[in-house]
């Protein structure tokens, strides 16, 4: 089975560490993971990758228009459903004769042509972007996608085994993904895919095929503080609704005037305001230099991975790493080191 993981860009290199964790092959290009694996592995692809928003299946690779004539999309397509088509303009005529004129929904197959003007053939195994869990109905003012989320704490180096502590946790979308990872819950356990309507789906398999995997070890301290009591009230209902909520810790607090933390050193993450969706750009280096401070003093020793857009040196904290992302359009960073 040959597939194609794709993921918001900057997380490449995470997604392949994921896609090899999962015991498949694969290699990072610009914009997600080539994948290979068993006849399954679009099953367990779409269950328990964090980081990818989409899976393609490749399932034909043709060297001439004419030929899409041969091509039956049998296994993947029932007759009534239509063909949602992406593919270059000289492919489009002969697609649509052989498969159905293009619709807004339906099966999604792209076409792309390679430098050789061959062209592969694939099928959207996920529907819904995989970012959509499944548990959260609200969402703060600057939403996080849990795509990203889940390569924000990759990228921190955190594996479920340590503490966390999200000290502007607005909505619970990084506590939620780390409580998932802490927890052995797959990502994909409370939704449904495109693949459930495929033909040649086994439903006996998929439904038998497990959600949860042994954890580690026992879930640690995971915290999230806010100063937006509102927002600590939709943190609380997300958490519940994701079956995670009595593994976190929740509390109202200023991250500009946060207390010592307790115990053994962990994680510490954010999604920093940016200026944009919150807040004013003007306000941002006071806002994070009064940040900055605040973790040395209440989280010395301990990690930290923090979501912004810029002017991180206002932090005053030495960076082990800087990593381009996106989220949202947005050109972004993800910053890590100790604190």
């Amino acid at each position: 089975m040959n597939l194609f993981a794709a993921c918001s860009p900057g997380l490449e290199l995470t997604l392949e560490a994921e896609v090899k964790a999962l015991g498949f092959k694969g290699r990072a290009v610009t914009g997600g993971v080539v994948c290979e694996g068993p006849p399954d592995a679009y099953e367990i692809a779409n269950l328990w990758l964090r980081c990818a928003t989409r899976v393609w299946v490749r399932v034909y690779e043709v060297g001439r228009p004419d030929e899409l004539s041969k091509v039956s999309l049998g296994a993947y397509k029932a007759k009534a459903i239509p063909v949602a088509l992406d593919c270059p303009p000289r492919w489009q005529s002969m697609a649509e004769r052989t498969w159905g004129k293009s619709s807004s929904h339906g099966l999604e197959v792209m076409l792309r042509e390679d430098e050789r003007e061959r062209c592969e053939i694939s099928v959207d195994s996920s529907g819904q972007l995989l970012h959509m869990r499944g548990y959260r109905q609200e969402t703060g003012k600057a939403p996080l996608r849990e795509t990203l989320a889940a390569g924000v704490l990759r990228l921190g180096g955190y594996d479920g085994t340590s503490p966390l502590w999200d000290v502007m946790c607005g909505s619970g979308t990084l506590l939620i993904e780390a409580a998932w990872i802490a927890m052995g819950i797959a990502p994909g356990g409370q939704r449904h895919f495109a693949f459930e309507s495929w033909p040649s789906h086994d439903a006996k398999r998929w439904e038998a095929r497990p959600r949860v995997k042994a954890p580690a070890g026992p879930v640690p301290l995971l915290r999230g503080t806010d100063l937006n009591s509102g927002q600590l009230g939709v943190a609380r209902r997300n958490a519940k609704r994701a079956l995670a909520f009595e593994a976190l810790t929740l509390e109202r607090m200023d991250a500009t005037k946060l207390a010592k933390a307790d115990g053994p050193p962990g994680l510490v993450v954010a999604n920093l305001p940016y200026g944009i969706r919150v807040g004013e750009k003007s306000e941002l280096q006071v806002l994070y230099t009064a940040v900055g401070a605040s973790l040395k003093q209440a989280a010395p020793g301990w990690k930290f991975a923090f979501l912004l857009q810029e002017g991180e040196e206002a932090l005053g904290l030495t960076l082990d790493a800087v990593h381009e992302v996106n989220n949202g359009g947005i050109r972004c960073r993800v910053v890590t080191g100790t604190l």
